[in-house]
């Protein structure tokens, strides 16, 4: 892969790691500003944090992506039109929504039915205290992992593998880092579908499109039907 690649990747690690030294500072410096509740303090110490590292990553991601030669091979090729990428935006949202209730049945078969995701719970939590966070879940972070997972990890690989192997290793990176083990096939789907639409417009904003959506119609779901 190209050494900007792994910068890529170096800098979401960090980024997703860095929650260990940077939650409790936000949290000090709230706690002495602020009168409020621990556990409120707590939570937007959290989103606080999040959205920073987030951006920021986003920012360092998008620097070092600009106006460089594309060795990425999913996009060779003819990209798919704005009209076809729209219909594949709603027609992969249709899918990862439906990959999400197949990979249940699935689990239920073999392991019972899974409670809550504890990962969307957790971020249905965080977006009551500080709905700014609403956007972030919706937008912001699904177009920093489409990018990280799609176009530098899952592409990058293409020119190291084939594009099955590629989607593979890409989708079971992307289910294991949210840490959700009782949905891990879920998110293994889901990768898979978002590689998918990747490599049928060669258009990055159509995974991420279809990305958003899905997460906006989880959350909205969630805080609608309370969990």
């Amino acid at each position: 892969m190209p050494k900007r690649y792994w910068t890529i990747i170096f800098t979401y690690f960090i980024m997703l790691f860095s929650g260990v030294i940077g939650v409790p500072i936000v949290r000090t410096i709230l706690h002495a500003a602020s009168s409020q509740p621990d556990a409120t303090l707590n939570s937007l110490s959290v989103v606080i944090w999040t959205i920073f590292s987030n951006l920021l990553a986003l920012l360092i991601v998008w620097l070092v992506l600009r106006k460089k030669p594309e060795t990425n091979k999913i996009i060779f090729g003819e990209k798919a039109s704005s009209a076809a990428s729209l219909l594949w935006i709603v027609l992969g949202f249709i899918i990862l929504i439906a990959s999400q209730y197949i990979a249940i049945y699935i689990t239920a078969l073999f392991i019972g039915m899974p409670s809550g995701s504890a990962n969307t719970e957790s971020l249905l939590g965080y977006a009551k205290t500080a709905p700014i966070f609403l956007f972030f879940i919706s937008v912001t972070g699904p177009i920093l992992e489409e990018l990280v997972f799609r176009k530098v990890i899952y592409g990058g690989l293409t020119n190291l593998i084939n594009i099955h192997g590629a989607a593979v290793i890409s989708s079971f990176l992307f289910a294991l880092l949210h840490g959700d083990i009782n949905y891990l096939l879920a998110y293994f789907l889901i990768g898979l579908v978002l590689c998918y639409l990747y490599t049928k417009t060669k258009r990055i904003i159509v995974p991420m499109g279809a990305h958003i959506l899905m997460n906006t119609f989880v959350l909205v779901a969630g805080l609608t039907m309370g969990g």
